[in-house]
């Protein structure tokens, strides 16, 4: 099979969409993201990348909080306008009901089932983002979609972006048991 040089900024890999909350002047604010991902199990840490010059950076600098909330597929309309409007001149906050937790700085979301509080850890200035860093404080999820402790992701329904495609996906159907499909490779 051979393969096709691409240009390096076409992102063709999907990506989770999330609305990333923050308080701006006083304000629940709330992004569209997909550049986002967990990256330390010890402490549990969250990383986000914003363009410096979206209005939600304003508010994760100014309180040091921010939250992540993952939509279910119902909130797709929503979770897509949240991206296409400012927060400077739109009250995307209308469309939700926001409840806080313990840091009191980090809006989220009621209707997503999903929702991580965080403090703000470090942040790296890249050329047109900047990744945030959060220490999770606090995740709240709705008991609907948790089954025996665990989440239950075909419940919850989250969607991921085909930045290249245009389009929002949903989960497909298990391949494989993670940790484990490959222990067959292993020579002994």
């Amino acid at each position: 099979m051979s393969k096709t040089k691409m240009d390096p900024s076409a992102a063709t890999y999907p990506m989770p969409v999330v609305l990333v909350g923050a308080l701006v002047n006083g304000k629940a604010n709330y992004m569209a993201v997909a550049w986002f991902s967990q990256v330390s199990a010890e402490p549990p840490m969250i990383a986000v990348a914003l363009n410096r010059s979206r209005w939600t950076v304003e508010g994760v600098v100014e309180n040091k909080s921010f939250s992540i909330n993952v939509p279910g597929r119902s909130l797709v309309d929503e979770a897509d306008y949240c991206g296409l409007v400012s927060g400077e001149k739109h009250d995307k906050s209308s469309l939700f009901s926001t409840f806080y937790g313990d840091l009191k700085t980090a809006p989220m979301i009621e209707e997503c089932p999903l929702c991580f509080e965080c403090s703000l850890a470090n942040s790296l200035d890249l050329p047109s983002h900047t990744i945030f860093v959060g220490k999770v404080a606090a995740v709240y999820a709705d008991q609907h979609y948790v089954k025996g402790g665990k989440l239950d992701l075909r419940k919850m329904e989250p969607f991921v972006l085909d930045s290249p495609g245009r389009s929002y996906m949903g989960l497909g159907s298990d391949i494989a048991k993670a940790w484990s499909a490959g222990k067959k490779l292993i020579k002994k």
